[in-house]
């Protein structure tokens, strides 16, 4: 094992209690942000693809009110395929900090303990290095935080703007359809 991957797996080992759900809770934040990019390859992000969508929902509607509600049930379906993960993501946006400042805290106390009651630094070449690897933690919980973060504003925008579209082309098929 090389020097930097000791110190990489003693850091985390000295992250505390929090390091193993903060590293599960990053494994599911990046799982949801693939899933998210997939989802919005998939449905493009030009209008024609909301247009056709539209225009299939739209077809065989006999009247005004009725390609409406075709299109209110479009629109829902779409935000409810677009808001897939979006819950796990505000909670790790929260929980991955609080995480990482228990496991911060609990390396605090385990780091003082070492030191005693002299607050010394025991002898042997331990020195202050060793004892900031107990900030691992919450830096892994502002990482996923920072992430998750990203990935839910942007997958709410991209919603936003597949809504905004979808509603041009529905105004757009409606004038069409008038005499």
């Amino acid at each position: 094992m090389t020097e930097s991957q000791a110190m990489g797996l003693s850091a985390l080992q000295n992250g505390g209690p929090a390091v193993l759900p903060l590293l599960l809770l990053s494994i599911v934040v990046v799982a949801i942000g693939v899933d998210r990019a997939r989802y919005w390859r998939g449905q493009g992000l030009g209008p024609a693809r909301v247009e056709r969508q539209l225009a299939e929902a739209l077809q065989g509607s006999a009247g005004q009110g009725h390609g409406q509600l075709r299109q209110e049930l479009l629109l829902r379906q779409l935000e409810r395929q677009g808001t897939s993960g979006e819950a796990v993501l505000e909670a790790a946006a929260v929980v991955g900090p609080l995480l990482g400042l228990i496991g911060t805290v609990a390396g605090l106390i385990r780091a003082l303990t070492e030191l005693g009651p002299q607050l010394v630094l025991p002898s042997g070449g331990a020195s202050l290095t060793s004892y900031s690897q107990v900030l691992v933690s919450t830096l892994l919980g502002l990482v996923v935080a920072l992430i998750a973060t990203v990935v839910l504003r942007t997958n709410r925008g991209l919603l936003e703007r597949q809504r905004q579209q979808l509603e041009t082309a529905g105004l757009r098929l409606a004038l069409e359809r008038q005499p």
